[in-house]
């Protein structure tokens, strides 16, 4: 397994493959969200297009040829929230590990480079959002030394 800086010409469609399955992942587990199908046109140049301008990178995570994963990593993205300071920080916008190659430790590697990489750009604070029914997602996160922030809760009023 190495882990590679994203290079468009080579990992683009597995790249995007991958964006799919974490959605439909995501999907299974709230419904309401839109099919990786249907968003991966718009979200994958949004992506490469947040990456620069929020100087940040994508990195593969490559086995016998084939991308197994990923992860997005911000370096400089703005709460724009008066209350909290208008604070700078990192973001770990996406990982994603394919479901044949889970359970291998390719997300902790994934989020160990995602984090070298914030530290190498003077991140003092690095984030990550999951899904509250994401329970093996949280608890990776909670082992690599994430702790809640927020909590954000939500009513069905129907």
């Amino acid at each position: 397994m190495k882990i590679l800086e994203l290079d468009k010409r080579v990992h683009l469609q597995q790249l995007r493959d991958c964006v799919i399955d974490l959605q439909d992942y995501e999907r299974s587990l709230d419904p309401r969200m839109p099919s990786g199908t249907d968003i991966v046109d718009e979200y994958v140049p949004q992506m490469l297009l947040r990456c620069k301008s929020a100087l940040g990178q994508i990195f593969v995570a490559e086995v016998d040829g084939n991308v197994a994963g990923y992860v997005t990593i911000l370096t400089k993205v703005s709460s724009g929230e008066l209350e909290d300071g208008d604070i700078e920080y990192g973001l770990v916008a996406d990982l994603v590990v394919r479901q044949k190659y889970r359970g291998e430790g390719l997300g902790r590697d994934l989020l160990a480079k995602a984090e070298e990489y914030a530290k190498d750009h003077n991140v003092r604070w690095l984030r990550i959002a999951v899904l509250a029914a994401n329970r093996s997602a949280k608890e990776l996160y909670s082992t690599m030394g994430f702790s809640d922030l927020f909590v954000e809760m939500e009513k069905d009023l129907i």
